[in-house]
């Protein structure tokens, strides 16, 4: 049986070169029995060099196109997998940054602080190398113009959500240490409570940017993913979120939580086939460990 490359190359010389040039070949050898031998051999040779020529034009495109095609699907896969990182992880990271922003909005409306200079944010917090290198990429076959476009916005708000989280660690570090021996009067330990209570409102507003900035990329990743999804297709989308969630099996997440996830963010998984993804994974697990005994 011919193999598919093959028979595609087989189709595409057929259709651009064996049927158009059928009548002319013909008639090109009608002609040549009218001439001298000596002209025959010449035009046949001539003949033969350019279909070898054209041939070979013809094979290095479709490999060429191929190579292009392969890179484009491994983009696109590293590229769903960065972006179902956002989509899963960021509103439970804005959800819990909201919950934290009620309980210091009231304790600053007392006249209270919390221990805010214990946060601290270290770089890179987040990994965007994929949406980086696609970005790259724009201009080619590989990422559309409004794929571009869409990644370029979700980058800058990336990089205000780092920022966000620079502003929180700064104001963090700038909390004073009021010595007890202070007295509750003295001018000195009023300074240092002002300046501390002066940073934590700063900190606040900051905190209240970073819960944004998290649930405009968990957004715009989602909307992302719908366009990479229709170009990966419905297969090669389910091997990949297949590959996910046995990614995060084996990472030692609890049980429990991975469900969650997959309910919310998986639905199409959550009868069923989650169960059947657990088991592999299991069993996997399982004769490695035995094999290593």
């Amino acid at each position: 049986m011919v193999n598919l490359p093959f028979q595609s190359v087989y189709i595409c010389l057929k259709l651009q070169i064996i049927e158009p040039l059928g009548k002319a070949t013909s008639m090109f050898i009608r002609k040549l029995f009218q001439i001298s031998d000596k002209v025959k051999w010449l035009l046949l040779e001539l003949l033969v060099v350019f279909v070898g020529v054209y041939m070979a034009f013809l094979f290095q495109r479709y490999a060429e196109g191929q190579k292009l095609k392969d890179e484009k699907e491994k983009v696109l896969i590293s590229l769903k997998k960065e972006l179902e990182e956002f989509r899963t992880n960021f509103p439970g990271f804005a959800s819990y940054q909201r919950g934290k922003l009620v309980e210091w909005d009231s304790l600053l409306d007392a006249g209270e602080l919390t221990d805010y200079y214990n946060w601290r944010y270290l770089e890179p917090q987040y990994n965007f190398k994929v949406i980086e290198y696609a970005m790259n990429k724009e201009g080619t076959e590989i990422i559309s113009f409004e794929l571009y476009e869409a990644l370029s916005k979700l980058h800058s708000r990336i990089r205000q959500l780092e920022h966000a989280e620079r502003l929180m660690t700064n104001f963090g570090q700038r909390y004073n240490l009021v010595p007890s021996s202070l007295a509750e009067n003295d001018p000195q330990r009023k300074i240092l409570e002002a300046e501390n209570r002066f940073a934590f409102y700063r900190f606040i507003g900051a905190a209240r940017l970073r819960a944004g900035k998290l649930e405009n990329v968990a957004e715009l990743a989602e909307d992302i993913l719908k366009v990479v999804n229709e170009d990966l297709g419905p297969e090669k989308t389910r091997e990949v979120e297949i590959s996910l969630l046995k990614n995060y099996i084996r990472a030692g997440l609890d049980v429990n939580f991975i469900r969650t996830i997959v309910d919310e963010y998986f639905p199409q998984y959550a009868q069923g086939t989650f169960d059947e993804v657990l088991k592999e994974v299991e069993q996997q697990e399982s004769r490695a460990k035995d094999s290593t005994q």
